[in-house]
């Protein structure tokens, strides 16, 4: 069994999330239901309008999928706890014992021991926080995770795909090679997120959607 490791996976420099692929852009500007609509002068094609919709639909699903990136398991939860543990009671353990020649190079302002008495309430409100850590649920296997970010991005997506007048129909046929332009916008915008599935997965995603929104029709 592997043992759970400390991850360290929250804050930092947080970069902003990457826009949606030109490639998916591209695609979905295929699926607008009315390509020969003319081009107006301020807002361009309505196609791009079209994309935007329906993207920004789909930006709670990239969201989700980032920080989902930072979900850890109770195990690597206890690991890390004890891991940082470690670190404060050696900081603390150094910071009193500091050698006579090296304490003489910190500034008159420095005070070695007031951090070790920092460190130290930090370690003993630390000691209290274990057993919360056995509270915690259990975390979800990545698949299921993944299969409930994918249900709640059919609904979002659908009902704007609804409003364009392509139906939320859940069509996908490997024998008669028909697959409805709803699974296959979904299938696009989860190839780009990372949700690889295939056409008849979406098909069955797209049920289950309309079982929870009962305005998909």
């Amino acid at each position: 069994m592997t043992t759970a490791k400390a991850k360290y996976v929250g804050g930092g420099d947080e970069e902003p999330l990457p826009d949606f692929s030109d490639k998916l852009k591209n695609g979905l500007r295929a699926f607008y239901p009315n390509p020969e609509a003319e081009i107006d002068p301020e807002w361009g094609h309505p196609a791009d309008t079209f994309v935007e919709a329906v993207l920004g639909a789909a930006w709670w699903a990239k969201s989700a999928r980032y920080w989902q990136r930072s979900e850890i398991s109770k195990a690597e939860v206890r690991a890390e706890h004890a891991d940082l543990l470690k670190v404060l009671r050696a900081s603390e353990y150094k910071l009193r014992n500091l050698s006579p020649d090296h304490s003489r190079v910190f500034s008159v302002n420095a005070d070695p021991v007031g951090w070790a008495d920092a460190i130290s309430l930090m370690i003993q409100s630390m000691a209290t926080t274990a057993p919360a850590i056995e509270k915690l649920k259990k975390a979800r296997k990545p698949i299921e995770k993944q299969h409930d970010v994918a249900v709640e991005l059919s609904v979002l997506v659908l009902r704007v795909l609804q409003q364009y007048g392509i139906r939320p129909a859940a069509t996908g046929d490997c024998y008669f090679e028909y697959t409805s332009h709803a699974v296959k916008i979904l299938k696009l915008i989860g190839d780009d997120l990372g949700l690889v599935r295939d056409e008849l997965t979406w098909r069955d995603l797209i049920i289950k959607a309309k079982r929870v929104a009962t305005d998909l029709q």
